[in-house]
């Protein structure tokens, strides 16, 4: 259900907010240049070839457009806009967006540690910690002045919130390294079933968090065995995690198969809760590309199946379910839920959506012939070429979608 009770943003998190669409379209433009490259390699231009610009796409999405939304909502939850640590949120949010600028400079020079979604080092890494630390002191400042106005549970909740922020810079520093990488399936070169369960867990608690923190009123429809069954998973996945292991052992399977309930878990919780006007699209999108993206998930973790898809354009489609279909459709939730202002109009939403799922069946028919063998990419150019314009034209669309949206925040 929707109600329109709301408490008006304030200016560091319309700035976060502003960032987070600014690197939106950013990341899709350079998105889209990825697709015209493999369309038309020759427009390569000096040095800064594919191979430099895929960190800057893939980092732009994650630490641009996915973090900078949560940030958004951290503001909110400690209520910073309403505190004396309100002046130093526009420095929080612009400290962010310096240490991704500096990466994408970086990066773009071929300088990178060579792990997907870590490629911080050096100079860029204790950037980026330096912008964490800024938003960590707003928020803990925020909390000592507004926490004695809080119920004793939302106080201590948020005390525990800054403890756990407070291990994220020196976990970032921990994982970027090159000498630290986690196990993996040694029959794939990839993630194994634990680690993937890991990762999901991650986004299952924050969507578990997100109505209980700021974002919407009521009471959620998840008893204590809900709960209960989040911290097994967790467990079981340090259990999993510990003992290693391939996709064909049963642990593994195991491991991705606890998250199915989740499919079904997150929207019968969320149904409990009085959401804000304007909401009701996004969580809609939320949980489509939510099922897809835990049942496609597990799905291709079996054997067999990832055997014949990894390493193909089918992996590339399912990355862009997760992170063009599930992620922009929760961040776009947390922007209309913690700022009240709508993003986009009914017609650019559909055409994001659209052009997204023709993209992922585009790379997944494609990575599915990859997958049987060679001959279909040497002797079917046309098949492959006509593949790349569709998912080029995708790109296209979907940058135009982005654009469409910008525009709208910034005339609302």
């Amino acid at each position: 259900m929707d109600e329109g009770a709301f408490k008006p943003a304030g200016d560091g998190v319309m700035l976060a907010a502003r960032h987070a669409l600014g690197w939106l379209g950013l990341g899709n433009g350079v998105g889209l240049w990825l697709a015209l490259l493999l369309v038309a390699p020759g427009l390569q231009a000096g040095e800064w070839t594919y191979g430099r610009w895929v960190p800057v796409h893939l980092n732009i999405q994650l630490y641009g457009w996915t973090a900078l939304p949560l940030v958004a909502w951290l503001l909110h939850i400690y209520e910073v806009d309403r505190s004396k640590a309100a002046a130093w949120a526009p420095a929080a949010v612009w400290a962010w967006s310096a240490a991704l600028a500096l990466g994408v400079l970086h990066w773009l020079n071929g300088h990178t540690s060579g792990k997907i979604f870590l490629d911080w080092q050096g100079g860029t890494l204790w950037g980026l910690v330096a912008a964490m630390l800024v938003l960590w002191s707003v928020l803990a400042v925020a909390w000592r002045e507004r926490a004695a106005g809080w119920s004793a549970r939302r106080r201590a909740l948020a005390a525990l919130g800054l403890w756990v922020l407070a291990a994220v810079p020196a976990a970032m520093v921990s994982v970027a390294s090159p000498a630290a990488y986690p196990p993996v399936d040694v029959t794939t070169g990839g993630p194994s079933g634990a680690s993937l369960l890991g990762s999901t867990l991650v986004v299952v608690t924050v969507m578990m968090l997100l109505p209980r923190a700021g974002a919407a009123t009521g009471e959620g429809r998840a008893g204590w065995w809900v709960w209960t069954y989040l911290a097994n998973c967790w467990m079981i996945f340090g259990a999993a995690e510990w003992i290693g292991g391939t996709h064909w052992q049963f642990h593994q399977i195991g491991a991705m198969a606890l998250l199915l309930p989740w499919a079904v878990l997150l929207p019968w919780d969320w149904a409990g809760f009085a959401w804000p006007e304007g909401t009701r699209v996004w969580r809609i999108a939320v949980f489509g590309w939510w099922g897809m993206l835990v049942l496609s998930g597990v799905t291709m973790y079996l054997p067999f199946l990832l055997d014949r898809v990894k390493f193909t354009q089918a992996l590339v489609g399912h990355s862009h379910l997760a992170m063009a279909g599930f992620t922009t459709s929760f961040c776009a939730l947390v922007l209309v839920a913690v700022t009240g202002r709508p993003l986009g109009g009914g017609r650019s939403v559909a055409l994001w959506h659209g052009a997204v799922l023709v993209m992922i069946g585009v790379l997944a028919a494609m990575g599915w012939r990859e997958g049987g063998g060679f001959s279909w990419m040497e002797l079917n150019p046309v098949w492959r070429t006509a593949g790349f314009h569709l998912r080029a034209t995708c790109g296209a669309l979907m940058l135009g979608a982005s654009i469409t949206w910008i525009n709208h925040w910034r005339k609302s």
